[in-house]
């Protein structure tokens, strides 16, 4: 397969975007014990992850059909991002109004995103250690998912959690949803099938999405491998 000079720019480009997006989620779940002391850190990170997509991953897409899905939906996260932490801050009642759809465009937009990541890395031409490093970057950003998820939980039932298990915050604290950091540690923890003992066990609301984070994160991994090797092996035959 010949390949041009401006496609090998843009697949130099797209690992770069690989290699940053993995580095950049790395520094988020590293962050997390600074972003509770300051829980608007993590809407930041979240915000920066968006961007990161967009421009360093999106930008060099092969899959140009989906694009302008991945531009719009990244967009209105971020906007959402914004007016649903500020709203939680001066406004509660607004702000739990706002958990549904900020939940849902985050969590669709994750979702594209990862989607994207794996069929990009099918159609990569090389399987070089950018190219492993980008699949190990949307696993992690299924465990962001599931953060997201959480939070959204708490806001609309915190008795769905253990709050002895969760950082001592005062009233206004909760109010703005300082305990993110703590349940997207705790995702991270579903993630890797080491557990988590934030959750009520009587929930089932919250069980349920403990085992989505589960098994979706072991889906990814199977389903990477077997696409992977599935290509390898009609290169060999």
């Amino acid at each position: 397969m010949r390949i041009t000079r401006e496609q090998l720019y843009r697949i130099r480009k797209r690992h770069l975007g690989y290699r940053i997006t993995l580095i950049y989620e790395l520094v988020l779940l590293l962050m997390l014990p600074l972003a509770q002391l300051y829980s608007w850190i993590l809407s930041l990170l979240l915000i920066g992850q968006a961007l990161v997509f967009m421009v360093f991953v999106s930008r060099y897409s092969s899959l140009k059909r989906t694009r302008p899905v991945m531009y719009t939906l990244g967009s209105g996260a971020i906007v959402l991002e914004v007016i649903w932490h500020a709203a939680l801050i001066w406004n509660p009642l607004l702000g739990r109004v706002l958990t549904l759809p900020h939940v849902v465009v985050w969590v669709m937009f994750l979702l594209v995103a990862v989607v994207r990541k794996v069929k990009s890395l099918i159609r990569e031409p090389f399987v070089t250690m950018s190219v492993v490093l980008g699949a190990a970057s949307g696993y992690l950003t299924v465990g962001i998912a599931g953060g997201v998820l959480l939070t959204a939980m708490w806001v609309l039932q915190p008795s769905a959690f253990v709050a002895e298990a969760l950082p001592q915050l005062s009233a206004a604290s909760v109010s703005s949803v300082a305990v993110a950091p703590a349940l997207m540690a705790a995702s991270f923890g579903l993630l890797t099938t080491v557990g988590t003992d934030v959750l009520s066990a009587s929930n089932v609301t919250v069980q349920v999405i403990a085992n989505v984070i589960t098994i979706a994160g072991q889906l990814y991994v199977a389903i990477l491998i077997a696409l992977i090797l599935s290509r390898v092996q009609r290169r060999l035959t």
